[in-house]
């Protein structure tokens, strides 16, 4: 099936002029291959010159950070730009900080009137030394509207040090935002050429690519023309995501050249969650093949990997590419509007459960604890945990009960009893761990773990 099967060379150094309007390279600005904003960390000044360079970040480089936040938000990393990790912000009084967590954009102070017409005062802070700052700062003083007697900051301090912590389970909203698409997919078509110009740089120069390089740089055509909704039958991009297992930490491009449809079509993959596909080139004649190129989001500034794979088309009979364009102006919209809607209300609270989870086993591992029915519990726990969680995020309460009793049934019971006294990174550990999570899982979607 496949006639070919390599890691290309870099070979970005070939291009001698901008492909976008010829100016002389290299450029003395280097451009990211993946945006900055994404995690991408790689540049050179061997692709497109300073004033080209500079045409994109003014507005093209912003059209998918309502997605990119999200994402890094839930997982809590940032990119080469972030100062830090991003805060998703509501229209109400609260934020989401890093990692899900629902918090007040200013200390919230309400009077609630008695029935008597005694004034009851509620103040909520995120924190003690939130409260302790809010006490000694303005704050109390704006509050009573006079100054505090050392007598009532101290009444008020007693009050805070016995509270006990009031958490509110985060339900993201969904933040208003208008979305770009044509400057979505001018960005989309932009990564892709610098991709093709960074391992294949005779396809960015040739009259073939014109339009798109047009359309990316300076806006020229319908972007519905070049848009296109893609499915992978065949994804080197997701088989090296689940062996490799590098979830939203890595950006990717992948092309497909199909001789079928005559068509150039890139797909580009943004933390592993939002994908765009564009249309290259609609003239092609040649042979079957997919270029995957990747770059993690850990701040390496490591040029990117590729993989080119050519195949025999007489013998690959089922096309690894199905292509539709977009239909009527409002199937568009509602398109992109579910997309939206899933990634904020069901994968960005469960990306931020997950990692929570990945973290709290990662804290663990690094103990080098030992299997014993004690620490065996904690990891328990943890577990237990997420699919309580899991169930207020689909609304379907879960028994913290039986979330456990079905993890130790398909594993942990087995690690207790087989495995006392070796690692948890022990690769028999982590099999019946993963084995205990995957089975449990199952449980959760056939609702046997529901309360009640």
């Amino acid at each position: 099936m496949f006639t070919r099967f390599e890691q290309l060379p870099r070979r970005a150094s070939e291009l001698t002029t901008c492909f976008y309007c010829g100016t002389s390279l290299p450029a003395t600005a280097k451009e990211h291959i993946f945006n900055s904003s994404w995690g991408g960390s790689h540049k050179t000044g061997n692709l497109i010159c300073n004033e080209c360079n500079s045409s994109f970040s003014r507005q093209i480089d912003k059209a998918f950070a309502v997605y990119v936040q999200a994402v890094m938000n839930s997982w809590i990393f940032k990119g080469e730009r972030h100062k830090e990790v991003p805060r998703i912000l509501l229209e109400n009084e609260y934020f989401l900080d890093q990692g899900a967590k629902l918090k007040l954009k200013h200390p919230l102070v309400e009077d609630e009137v008695l029935p008597d017409g005694r004034i009851k005062s509620n103040l909520t802070f995120n924190s003690k030394s939130q409260a302790k700052r809010w006490i000694e700062g303005d704050g109390m003083t704006i509050w009573l509207g006079r100054s505090p007697s050392a007598e009532e900051q101290e009444t008020l301090r007693k009050i805070i040090i016995e509270a006990q912590p009031d958490v509110t389970d985060a339900k993201p909203q969904l933040t208003s935002t208008q979305l770009n698409l044509r400057e979505q997919y001018r960005s989309t078509a932009h990564t892709i050429l610098k991709c093709l110009g960074f391992f294949l740089p005779e396809w960015v120069q040739g009259d073939s690519t014109k339009p798109i390089r047009e359309f990316a740089r300076y806006d020229r055509g319908d972007w519905r023309s070049f848009a296109v909704e893609t499915e992978q039958l065949f994804s080197i991009s997701e088989q090296a995501v689940s062996t490799l297992g590098l979830g939203v930490h890595h950006n990717s491009v992948e092309i497909y050249w199909i001789s079928s449809t005559k068509m150039v079509v890139g797909v580009l993959s943004i933390l592993n969650r939002v994908k765009r596909s564009v249309v290259i080139t609609q003239n092609y004649s040649g042979s079957d093949s997919i270029l995957y190129v990747m770059e993690g989001t850990h701040g390496s500034k490591k040029q990117p990997d590729s993989v080119f794979v050519e195949f025999d088309k007489n013998q690959f009979s089922l096309p690894f590419l199905s292509i539709q364009y977009f239909a009527s102006p409002n199937k568009i919209y509602q398109y992109f509007h579910d997309e939206l809607t899933a990634l904020m209300g069901l994968s960005y609270p469960i990306d931020a459960i997950t990692a929570r989870l990945i973290q709290g086993i990662e804290k663990n591992n690094r103990k080098k604890l030992k299997v014993d029915q004690a620490i065996l519990e904690e990891y328990l726990n943890l577990f237990v945990v997420f699919f309580r969680d899991l169930g207020k995020i689909a609304s379907t309460p879960v028994d913290p009960k039986k979330a456990r009793s079905s993890l130790l049934k398909y594993g942990f019971a087995n690690i207790a009893n087989q495995h006392h006294g070796k690692s948890y990174t022990d690769s028999d550990v982590e099999s019946l761990i993963a084995l205990a999570f995957k089975q449990t899982v199952k449980d959760f979607h056939a609702g046997v773990l529901g309360a009640g």
